[in-house]
């Protein structure tokens, strides 16, 4: 990616040193009681690097990261990535099986955590670098901070997602993915000379990676979005008014709670842009919005990707045609110029426009592929005929219109996204299977009156008291909190298709007649 003051980045870091060499005293993040300038925040990244490689680290290690949502999880993961290591997120709240998973399929022997992050015995086993106390505190420039000599297509971090079999599997991201990502899509946003942008999102989640690089490349400030606020959407609120937050980047879901406080306290922010992600669109909230915050409104945004291809692969600016009459597929652009997407049918072969298809993603953004598992990488990372590149098969179903504009269907599995979250209901199964007084089980996505979809858990069993709670605390040490059911159906048998194996569809059938 190049920048108006020097040559091309060849690495993340390397957009942080532009940053800071052109808005030095500009604020860069904003975390009460903390503020740190572009300078100060280069500073605080330069000391933590020089203290990961005091600490034995190396170039080319894969390190865990295990911190709190907010500003240590930007400059550590940046320090990692400047010392020439890979950071792998690690949340001490997911169960003991998951986190002895990704440090053993990762090769984990060290991480950079807090106090929070230590908590998990599993994470509290490894070399652990604490940042507790001066990760935001700025030093004097030493010297010699040079990304250890890493190029563009050495990994820049990690990111573990939900497996179908259970077991999670780790996207290996280069600098170069990452920073094509960025020379693609910000010249898509019309960005003002200075902006305030929330960072809400958790560092393993990859969202976070658009969140803190974006904001970044183009100098705006980062506002830390603390726990209680990005529980509590009154909270939420009230930090955007506090900062005069310019840009938002949100689940649909999480939007629509935001949008009634908008339209229940009479708030009126000052967005000038609001980019969805993560889930399929929901056109009520949005006119909630509008309704409640008459004149300018915001640039209303949409877009899609997914880990193996970097974050984010197609844009859509909304028009206020489609808003108005709520159109009920979700509207997700074109691809970026150097990100190409094609539908293709079972046999990889091109659909006419208006016919459903699989979406792949080809070009400069699309990983690695998966730590340790080259069959599933063989499998999902290919080669098309008569295309250049390496392509990868999302998954993901949609179809194009006449103009060329892809619209999402849905899924061909059984993947599914809650709240932003990538999950995969195989390893829900999975886990639900093995609880000893459930006969069997299989879980769906249902709706609730809002709209919102919810996890439902439809299990065999002869335990019919407290199952919801009983069920979670029984799920709990070997799923992670998002992919809790939050809602539990009783059934006598699970239906079953011609292979034998569960009928999903006509399980979700069945229980929307009963709703």
């Amino acid at each position: 990616m190049s920048t108006p003051s020097g040559p091309p980045s060849r690495t993340l870091s390397d957009v942080l040193r532009r940053a800071a060499e052109r808005f030095a005293e500009r604020p860069a993040l904003i975390a009460t009681p903390v503020r740190l300038s572009y300078d100060e925040l280069d500073r605080c990244v330069d000391a933590l690097a020089a203290r990961i490689r005091a600490a034995g680290a190396r170039p080319g290690d894969r390190v865990g990261l295990s911190v709190a949502r907010g500003p240590l999880a930007l400059v550590a993961s940046a320090a990692l990535m400047r010392a020439g290591c890979a950071y792998v997120p690690l949340d001490a709240r997911h169960p003991s099986r998951r986190l002895r998973h990704i440090i053993g399929n990762a090769g984990l022997d060290m991480v950079v955590c807090d106090a929070a992050g230590r908590s998990a015995p599993e994470v509290a086993a490894l070399s652990t670098l604490d940042v507790d106390g001066d990760g935001l505190v700025p030093r004097p420039r030493t010297g010699g901070s040079d990304d250890a000599g890493r190029g563009p297509d050495s990994v820049a971090y990690v990111m573990y997602t939900s497996g179908s079999t259970g077991v999670p599997k780790g996207v290996e991201v280069t600098h170069a993915n990452v920073l094509a990502m960025l020379e693609d899509a910000l010249p898509l946003f019309d960005f003002a000379g200075h902006e305030v942008w929330p960072l809400q999102h958790a560092h393993g989640f990859d969202v976070s990676v658009w969140e803190m690089w974006a904001a970044v490349a183009v100098g705006a400030t980062l506002v830390a979005v603390p726990d209680t606020a990005q529980q509590d959407p009154g909270a939420l609120a009230e930090l955007l008014l506090r900062h005069r937050a310019t840009r938002l980047h949100i689940v649909p879901s999480v939007f629509h709670h935001l949008a009634e406080v908008v339209e229940e306290d009479a708030v009126h922010l000052p967005l000038r842009n609001v980019t969805f992600c993560g889930e399929a669109l929901n056109y009520r909230a949005i006119q909630t919005w509008e309704r409640a915050q008459p004149g300018p409104q915001p640039v209303w945004c949409n877009v899609y990707g997914i880990t193996e291809t970097t974050v984010y692969n197609t844009f859509r600016r909304l028009t206020p045609e489609e808003v108005a009459r709520a159109a009920s597929a979700t509207p997700i652009g074109t691809a970026y110029p150097h990100s190409p997407a094609v539908v293709l049918d079972e046999e990889l072969r091109p659909v006419v426009p208006g016919r459903t298809g699989e979406i792949l993603i080809g070009g400069r953004q699309v990983a690695r592929g998966y730590v340790g598992n080259p069959g599933l990488t063989a499998e999902r990372f290919l080669s098309l005929p008569h295309r250049p590149g390496r392509w990868y098969r999302t998954g993901d179903l949609a179809h194009a219109d006449a103009t060329g504009h892809l619209h999402y269907v849905g899924r061909k599995d059984d993947q599914v996204k809650i709240r932003g979250f990538r999950i995969e209901l195989g390893e829900v199964d999975h886990a639900l299977r093995a609880v000893p007084w459930i006969g069997d089980a299989a879980a769906v996505v249902q709706s609730t009156a809002r709209g919102e979809p919810i996890l439902t858990a439809c299990v065999v069993t002869e335990h019919p008291e407290g199952l919801l709670d009983r069920l979670c605390k029984e799920l709990a040490s070997v799923l992670p909190e998002h992919m809790l059911p939050g809602r539990v159906v009783r059934l006598d048998r699970l239906p079953l298709n011609t292979n034998g194996k569960t009928d999903r569809r006509a399980l979700t059938e069945d229980l929307s007649r009963r709703n």
